[in-house]
């Protein structure tokens, strides 16, 4: 399931010196808030997760697989009431032949939601 214009959308996206930044809107009206929680929304680490892969898909052009959570620290809950947008940066390094290490810090501002280290891969068609 795609979260892309849904669940979130781009705000805005600028290149940095280690990678890339989106910034996003969540959707506090999507019904994964009105299960996470009915009243306290709170954006699941599997969301936050799926979200990382289809920003850097949208930046490779390539289809992605995720081969290896290597490190994830979820720091701060994202509430959608309190923090209307969030800004994911990310960097990418290749790994081997369709393998990548992919680094993503979730935050606003000051305030850090998740650090993570995940290596996706492309899928092979046999």
């Amino acid at each position: 399931m795609n979260l892309k214009n849904n669940f979130y959308t781009i705000k805005s996206f600028c290149k940095t010196e280690t990678g890339f930044d989106y910034t996003l809107a969540l959707n506090s009206e999507h019904f994964i808030y009105q299960a996470h929680f009915p009243d306290n929304p709170i954006t699941p680490g599997v969301c936050i997760i799926q979200m990382v892969k289809e920003l850097v898909t949208d930046q490779l052009q390539q289809e992605l697989f995720l081969k290896k959570i290597h490190n994830i620290k979820f720091l701060n809950v994202i509430n959608p009431l309190e923090y209307q947008e969030v800004v994911f940066s990310i960097s990418i390094s290749p790994e081997e032949a369709g393998a990548y290490k992919v680094g993503a810090v979730v935050h606003y501002g000051a305030q850090v939601f998740a650090k993570m280290s995940v290596g996706f891969i492309v899928p092979t068609v046999r």
